[in-house]
């Protein structure tokens, strides 16, 4: 596989965790942001929980191209909180990470199948 797919894999999932992470650690300013989109803190906290365990999910070869279908529709979902909340510039760079996600998704073997 190419090195764009493997780049494009670890970034993807590196930034699953982490978004996941951030909401479940309540940090102010995301939960600020997903509260003035409507969402509860408990809905918030959920939300992470999915992003994580979608992050976890493309770890092994196996359930990859599960992780990336369940990150696909958060990615849309989060990104759907920045244009609600006036934060154009962010939604616009966030619509890579739905890409990158279906890309995943999508093209071809796991990166890192053995040969």
């Amino acid at each position: 596989m190419t090195i764009f797919a493997w780049v494009n894999r670890v970034a993807l999932t590196l930034l699953s965790i982490m978004t996941g992470v951030v909401k479940l650690v309540q940090m102010p300013e995301e939960m600020q942001i997903f509260a003035d989109a409507g969402f509860s803190t408990s809905a918030t906290m959920a939300f992470g929980v999915v992003q994580l365990v979608g992050g976890l999910l493309l770890v092994p070869n196996a359930t990859h191209r599960i992780g990336a279908v369940v990150m696909v529709p958060t990615f849309v979902a989060a990104t759907g909180v920045l244009f609600v909340n006036g934060l154009v510039p962010f939604g616009v760079f966030s619509l890579t990470f739905i890409a990158s996600a279906g890309l995943a998704a999508w093209k071809g073997p796991p990166p890192w199948t053995p040969a």
